[in-house]
């Protein structure tokens, strides 16, 4: 494999380093994820991690013909919502990325640069649909390229477009079973051993006698067995609304779901380079200018107005039951 693509840390630019860079060429990266908690087993940074490492194996990836650019990485933004309720966990409004992102991407614009990826590892709706919505508008506003990387996975690993779904990708791998994937969403096997491939250091050694614990068997407890049939339109929201419901629930007295005991960083390492190998296409579609990015979205794009806008959060808080802490 080539070699891999220089990355430089914004931070550590001097002035004059800075001005030598063709802003033009430039790839800025950021990682816009929660400081949350993942179980008693793994750092609170660990979905800022796990965006960092998906850029980073992105990189590994990329065709020969993006390799020559030049990669800015900018600090963590940790700004995120619908974050687990427990201690540890900080909470901001979707509006808050959403603005945070916007003057983030406009700043660049007005410096030069044309291209920026924004990283996340956090399946909060509300969050990386408000990723999307600062991407958009930056996009559009400015006429540049800025893409939510995390989205554009879930675009393509859902079925739609590639035709695989994230199933597919993580459970043909060497030791993983499907039927350890069932439940497997936060703080399990694969996020433990995605943070001991990236930072075994920090992940507590605890997670070797943790039970195996999910939401899904939490609710079918609840549900007295019994699984409702996916719906359409507003019904299909009105479920959605009734499965966030019942995740907070769950996570106000859990802080995991999944099996983690089975971890290990030789499995992380498969699953970034998965993950890293299929951005890596994508990416270079963007970088082409095959892909635009607005057809980047994640399927809850549709649902963008009742993510973000700050009358239907409110009105969403409400009707689940949740007493923001910011509020």
């Amino acid at each position: 494999m080539p070699a891999r693509p220089v990355v430089l840390r914004w931070e550590s630019l001097t002035k004059k380093a800075f001005d030598r860079l063709d802003r033009a060429r430039c790839v800025v990266l950021v990682t816009c994820s929660p400081l949350e908690v993942h179980g008693p087993h793994l750092p609170l940074a660990t979905d800022l991690l796990e965006g960092e490492g998906l850029l980073a194996r992105t990189l590994r990836f990329l065709p020969e013909r993006h390799r020559e650019r030049t990669f800015l990485a900018l600090p963590w933004i940790w700004a995120a919502s619908d974050v687990v309720p427990q201690p540890g966990s900080i909470a901001f409004r979707p509006g808050t990325t959403v603005r945070v992102l916007e003057d983030l991407g406009r700043s660049l614009a007005a410096q030069g640069f044309r291209d920026v990826l924004v990283s996340n590892f956090h399946g909060g709706p509300r969050h990386f649909v408000a990723i999307e919505r600062a991407c958009e508008r930056v996009s559009q506003e400015r006429g540049i390229r800025m893409v939510a990387l995390f989205s554009l996975m879930l675009s393509r690993l859902t079925g739609r477009g590639s035709g695989e779904t994230l199933e597919d990708v993580i459970g043909a791998l060497p030791g993983v079973r499907r039927a350890d994937l069932a439940g497997d969403t936060h703080g399990g096997l694969l996020e433990t051993s995605q943070l001991l491939a990236l930072a075994g250091e920090w992940v507590d050694p605890e997670y070797k006698s943790l039970p195996r614990v999910t939401y899904e068997s939490w609710l079918a407890q609840a549900q007295g067995g019994r699984e409702r049939p996916q719906r359409r339109g507003l019904l299909g929201f009105l479920d959605m609304l009734a499965s966030f419901r019942g995740n907070l629930r769950f996570f106000l007295t859990e802080t995991y779901s999944g099996a983690p005991a089975g971890a290990s960083a030789e499995l992380g390492e498969r699953c970034l380079d998965a993950l890293g190998e299929r951005a890596a296409r994508a990416v270079a579609e963007v970088l082409d200018g095959t892909l635009p990015a607005s057809a980047c979205h994640s399927p809850l794009w549709r649902y963008r107005h009742f993510m973000v806008h700050p009358a239907m959060v409110r009105l969403a808080d409400f009707l689940l039951g949740f007493r923001s802490p910011i509020a």
